[in-house]
């Protein structure tokens, strides 16, 4: 651009906007109003430490470990036909062809049986995809071998017991198995152990019931506990070998403790082997009441190794070898307040200091196996369980009560360092401090300003704890790790208006991870009754990132789950239809889905979306915009391709500028590097933006520049 010291009157002034990097994006200032490298709309993308914005990375589905037999709409009434011959699994597929035409309708479910050869046997309703009309073929997924027999298809077929979502996870590392990492999936029947490392996975039965509704599933210690709200929790001992399988706790009315009076006692080597009548567990606490000649001290506590059945069990002890005595006596801990409850069936728990905490919303009486559960109408109190004992809570000091005389109730805890349980409800933030001995716990009242609405929401970076609040996301700062301060602005005020597209009244199954230096927060947006959307702020740039979605409106972020080792590690999501998804896997620039029960794989185009701060060379005037500059990249994985165009403000437009391959003569080849420019066509407007929308492929941005002349000095309005 020609440019002098001096300009006349009449002169048309040289003028440009330029970023040469992106750290972020900022949708609450005005688009002139933001500062270098900040866009105003970054939908799917990643901001590189580099500064670079990229399309990210594709959904890729890990596994959909659910098949249903049950109909859906239209279904056909087929009459049976009978193979002629068949193909060996190739790609997922089985081929089957028919000596005549056949009458099926392509994507539509029919019944498959017959077919030998292939492991596991397909035997069930599938998708048929018509590939003439005297051939099918159906998606067996990870199935081996070579079909043989004579295959039945047919009708579809009708099972009361089809698996029809999803309904709780977690992560699970097998310590029998080098601490390989899985990924537990709640259906109605059945419980799935998904290894992330080698796609192995195992059933984990029910004890014959169906989960029907979400549930909870939190580790403590080397166990899986399953909470039902208003039901009893179930237990899973973490063994994947035999016939893994989840149990009820021991519920009803809890029996108080008797005194074991010991018919034996005895020393080896640090072991003490009691001889007695009992229904302990390992794990149990067990008080010495009647010391006789063990050398031990009354009211010393100790904690189960090993039982024998019902006739004996050990402990450790530092006194020296004894042989067999017969005057020691013990009690099973005795509760501090005068009487245990076991786990009151709550929605959920948290572990704090080798303790189980859950809501007190109900009271369990009765016998077990067969209790009286009855709803309290209390939502606002905690119960805490006895240390390394989580099915015995203390009722009387294990429990908490939070804003007497208002109206509230808990959402959710966090266990922090120190001693320190930060405790949600929905108007107000609570801690509670040395909770190692109940009877001298505190509880502190932090701020009764906000509250917490997602009790997945809360998460932990370093010393802050961030959580979804009625105000946007907000981060509780411990700042020298005893003091909490709350921040006087929400962590996500600078996307005010994105917060403002949540639909609050289905955030309380939000859901909160952090990984790789990101905060991913999944939200319903824009009226959806489930997530439908990611938030992600990136915490080394300190901005606000992407805003996630994916092009299938029966997509859900139900579940965000951190799992896996080395090359696996990640953050994984589960749909409610669909199984285990990985996010930020692929390099191809689409999403490699299922989004429902039974279904197949879909691959989607990654829809990302970049659009650049105004650029108004820093002045009012008007200007007439010339050229354009960018440099942009395609990844290594795959060529690219994107729709450019720019946006004017007063006078108000979108102007396209062509695609990349339009105006590159070819699609961007893979790590091609280019220097784009062109020509705008000279629109008059106070400010200008550059969008890019990628339609295949991951396209970066590495720098952009807009270049015009000061002009349209005229006084008539410009709208």
């Amino acid at each position: 651009m020609a440019r002098h010291n001096k300009y006349g009157e009449l002169d048309d002034i040289p003028t440009e906007g330029m970023d040469i990097g992106f750290k972020g994006f900022n949708n609450r200032l005005r688009p002139d109003q933001l500062p270098l490298g900040v866009l105003a709309e970054s939908i799917n993308g990643r901001f590189d430490i580099n500064g670079e914005w990229q399309t990210r990375k594709g959904i890729q589905v890990r596994l959909a470990p659910f098949t249903s037999n049950g109909l859906t709409l239209p279904f056909y009434c087929y009459g049976d036909h009978l193979s002629s011959s068949m193909s060996g699994v190739t790609t997922n597929l089985i081929t089957i062809n028919f000596a005549a035409p056949h009458a099926f309708v392509d994507q539509t479910l029919a019944y498959v049986d017959g077919i030998t050869g292939v492991t596991p046997t397909p035997e069930g309703n599938y998708t048929v995809t018509v590939t003439s009309t005297t051939q099918i073929t159906i998606d067996v997924g990870a199935a081996t071998g070579t079909a043989g027999g004579t295959a039945t298809v047919g009708a579809p077929a009708l099972d009361d017991t089809a698996v029809a979502a999803i309904y709780g996870t977690a992560s699970f590392y097998d310590d029998a198995g080098a601490n390989a990492p899985y990924i537990l999936l709640a259906g109605n029947t059945a419980c799935i152990a998904f290894n992330v490392a080698t796609d192995a996975t195992t059933e984990i039965s029910y004890p014959s019931i169906t989960v029907i509704d979400d549930v909870v599933m939190k580790q403590y210690d080397n166990q899986i506990y399953m909470f039902r709200d208003g039901l009893t929790p179930l237990v899973w001992d973490g063994v994947l070998t035999g016939s893994p399988a989840f149990v009820a706790v021991t519920d009803g009315a809890y029996v108080q403790p008797v005194e074991l009076p010991a018919t034996g006692y005895s020393v080896t080597n640090g072991v003490a082997t009691v001889t007695v009548t009992h229904s302990l567990s390992v794990g149990d606490t067990v008080t010495l009441v009647a010391v006789g000649s063990s050398g031990l001290m009354e009211q010393d506590k100790f904690v189960i190794s090993s039982v024998s059945g019902t006739a004996s069990f050990n402990f450790y002890v530092s006194s020296q070898d004894i042989s067999n005595q017969t005057d020691v006596v013990f009690i099973r801990e005795v509760s501090s307040g005068g009487g245990y409850t076991y786990l009151p069936a709550p929605p959920w728990a948290e572990v704090h200091q080798s303790r189980i905490v859950c809501p007190h919303n109900y009271d369990i009486t009765g016998t077990a196996g067969s209790p009286t559960i009855t709803d309290r109408i209390v939502r606002d109190e905690l119960i805490f369980s006895l240390v390394s004992d989580a099915n015995t809570c203390d009722y009387i000091r294990g429990k908490f009560k939070f804003m007497n005389g208002k109206s509230d109730f808990l959402i959710g805890v966090h266990s922090f360092s120190d001693d320190k349980l930060v405790v949600f409800t929905r108007e107000s933030v609570h801690l509670i401090t040395d909770s190692l001995d109940l009877k001298t716990s505190v509880v502190t009242l932090l701020t009764n300003d906000l509250g917490c609405i997602a009790r997945e929401s809360i998460q932990q970076v370093g010393s802050l704890i961030i959580f979804l609040s009625d105000n946007g996301v907000y981060a509780l700062d411990f700042e020298d790790l005893y003091n909490l301060r709350g921040r006087d602005m929400p962590l996500s005020e600078k996307i005010n208006p994105s917060i403002k597209r949540i639909n609050f009244d289905y955030a309380d199954k939000a859901q909160g991870v952090y990984f790789d230096n990101r905060y991913y927060l999944a939200v319903p947006i824009d009226g959806a009754l489930k997530n439908n959307a990611v938030f992600i702020f990136n915490f080394l740039n300190k901005e606000w990132e992407s805003i996630d979605t994916v092009d299938d409106e029966r997509w859900d972020y139900l579940y965000l789950v951190i799992a896996g080792i080395g090359s696996t590690r990640g953050v994984y999501v589960v749909n409610r239809r669909g199984g285990i998804h990985k996010l930020d896997n692929n390099d191809t620039g689409t999403d490699a889905i299922i989004s429902e029960v039974g279904g197949s794989q879909q691959l989607i185009v990654t829809p990302s979306i970049a659009v650049s701060r105004s650029y108004t060379g820093s002045t009012m005037d008007r200007k007439t915009w010339k050229r354009w500059e960018a440099h942009i990249e395609s990844s290594t994985g795959t060529q690219s391709d994107a729709n450019l165009s720019v946006i004017t403000e007063n006078v108000d437009d979108t102007l396209p500028l062509g695609s990349i391959k339009s105006l590159h003569g070819s699609f961007l080849s893979q790590g091609q590097d280019i220097s784009m420019r062109g020509r705008i066509g000279s629109p008059r407007s106070y400010g200008i933006q550059f969008k890019l929308e990628s339609t295949q492929g991951r396209p970066k941005i590495r720098a952009l520049k807009i270049a015009g002349n000061k002009a349209f000095r005229s006084t008539n309005e410009a709208i």
